[in-house]
């Protein structure tokens, strides 16, 4: 697979002079503020991000082709029922390339970023069967059924204008006295 590196690099920037014919191979840790993920929302790495990077020169040694692996965990809020739970990723299938890279100094922190939030899904799930939070109380229902629900019956619910209010959004602005 090609030289084998291990070294400390400052982020991913790689100043590409000289790289032999089969390629170099770089492994290592990053923290996430190397990557600007440190400040997500609803979301904390709890590991530095692991990368194993293959670089390899192409088009007579003018064009650069990373391939390689990502990997991390960290903790994250339930998007349903707001509890915190551990996740963890592996994107295998890393690719980019560079055009002219040779002489110049490549960052790859952008694309591998950008690779990074692309594999985070849009929700999170502690479970995929997460009952999520009772709209009136809110009650965790993985936890079981709340007193709200077992409290309400067909009787007590209203009819009528009187139920049709209460799903209108526009219901409270009824009361408002406004000026002619």
């Amino acid at each position: 697979m090609g030289e084998y590196s291990r070294q400390p690099v400052k982020g991913l920037q790689f100043d590409l002079l000289d790289l032999a014919p089969e390629g170099k191979v770089l492994e290592g840790d990053l923290d996430c503020a190397e990557f600007d993920l440190d400040d997500l929302p609803r979301r904390t790495f709890t590991a530095p991000i692991h990368y194993k990077l293959k670089l390899t020169p192409f088009n007579a040694s003018k064009d650069l082709l990373v391939q390689g692996s990502l990997s991390s965990s960290l903790n994250v809020v339930c998007d349903r029922c707001d509890e915190e739970f551990s996740w963890s990723f592996s994107i295998d299938e890393v690719c980019h390339e560079y055009e002219n890279a040779f002489g110049t100094t490549v960052d790859l922190t952008d694309d591998l970023r950008e690779d990074i939030l692309i594999s985070l899904p849009q929700h999170f799930l502690c479970q995929d069967d997460c009952q999520g939070l009772c709209p009136h109380c809110g009650k965790n229902l993985n936890e079981g059924p709340c007193d709200c629900e077992e409290s309400s019956t067909e009787d007590d619910e209203p009819s009528g204008a009187e139920a049709e209010g209460d799903d209108n959004p526009w219901h409270a602005l009824d009361d408002l006295n406004l000026p002619k």
